[in-house]
């Protein structure tokens, strides 16, 4: 493939580049008959420079204007009309030689189906007649259907060249069309793998999340929802238990004398005993209560559609389980107490600043009456 035909492949429709190659082939192999033809007839010079001009330099001309047009398909249909008039021309000017004519004829409609489909047919007829009648109305129609063997011979070898050429031609396409296809299916599957790879990665990447809010949300100690969960999500089941007009009551939980475990047995064991506390917690909890450290050895649990006085039983019960609930650390067993304050919504506050105000000032209570026990807010 020359350079010219490079350079129409990046820049110009296909139907360009394929038809100047075929446009090349198909006049180079017409001239030979033809030349062998009326070369003992001694035409003058004018004959061969018009010749010369039709058979080698046209398809280049052709193909610079096809080259400059804003639409290179369109143009080139044209300049495939135009070939069937030069070669219906050339017929009747020759006299209608029967091999030259059906070469002629052959490659030009050959040319059209190959370009525009069943409709070049007629196309190709139309324009190879009116190339016809023209050349028959500047000469004289004459009719001169015989030719020597040698040019027979020459325009079907010439018609076999050209057809084995455009076979070649189109097993080349076919070919490319193959690893275009195969590169596209190869594209598609890479793609596709990338696709679920990217699905994948993006799951893991939603687990990421949703763990980092978990751990953001969770105490790392006890695993218990931290205060900052609590502030998110406290005012919302407020809000919800206003609607469907049930109570919510709040536990605040406090372990008694925890300092001193801590002087005694170390802050190891210290932590050994708020995770056991915490396990306790959620243990008991059930699947719409919320149990969170709020501080310290502070833990609060918020009861949904719990009213006073199944808080305060819930409270007892928490109790007589942190009693019977000794930590093991260390070879010692380590019993301890808590300290409850129970607040419920409407009883004792309508907010949640307020609600976990009473809960606190019910917590502060028990503390100071002695610890071990439970104290609603406003009990003396």
């Amino acid at each position: 493939m020359n350079a010219l035909a490079i350079d129409l492949e990046r820049t110009h429709h296909w139907i360009a580049v394929n038809s100047y190659r075929v446009r090349v082939a198909a006049f180079a192999m017409a001239a030979v008959p033809i030349a062998l033809h009326v070369v003992e007839r001694h035409p003058g010079a004018g004959f061969w420079l018009a010749f010369l001009f039709q058979f080698f330099a046209y398809p280049h001309v052709v193909q610079w204007f096809v080259r400059r047009a804003a639409d290179h398909e369109k143009t080139e249909v044209r300049s495939l009309i135009a070939d069937a008039v030069a070669f219906g021309a050339w017929s009747a000017g020759l006299g209608f030689p029967l091999w030259i004519s059906v070469a002629l004829f052959l490659t030009t409609l050959l040319n059209h189906a190959i370009t525009v489909g069943l409709r070049g047919i007629p196309i190709c007829a139309t324009g190879i007649l009116a190339g016809a009648l023209a050349s028959t109305t500047v000469i004289a129609f004459h009719l001169s259907t015989d030719t020597s063997g040698l040019v027979t011979l020459a325009s079907i070898v010439g018609l076999s060249i050209y057809t084995s050429l455009m076979g070649v031609e189109f097993f080349s396409y076919i070919g490319r069309l193959h690893e275009v296809q195969e590169a596209v299916a190869r594209q598609k599957q890479t793609l596709e793998d990338a696709n679920v790879a990217l699905k994948e990665q993006i799951g893991r990447i939603h687990e990421l999340q949703e763990k980092l809010r978990e751990q953001v949300n969770r105490d790392s100690l006890t695993g218990l929802f931290n205060r900052r969960y609590l502030e998110g999500t406290l005012e919302r089941e407020l809000s919800r238990c206003r609607r469907e007009g049930v109570p919510l009551a709040m536990l605040l939980l406090d372990i008694d004398h925890f300092k001193l475990v801590n002087d005694t047995y170390g802050h190891q064991a210290g932590d050994e005993v708020l995770r056991v506390f915490g396990q306790a917690l959620q243990e008991s909890a059930r699947a719409e209560d919320i149990v969170c450290r709020y501080g310290g050895e502070e833990f609060l649990l918020v009861l949904p559609k719990m009213p006073l006085s199944i808080a305060r039983e819930r409270a007892d019960r928490l109790l007589d389980l942190f009693r019977r609930t000794p930590v093991d650390f260390g070879g010692k067993r380590i019993h301890l107490t808590t300290s409850i304050g129970i607040a419920v919504v409407p009883d004792h506050a309508d907010n949640v600043e307020a609600l976990v105000r009473s809960a606190d000032q019910a917590l502060y209570r028990a503390k100071s009456t002695g610890r071990d026990r439970v104290v609603a807010f406003g009990e003396s």
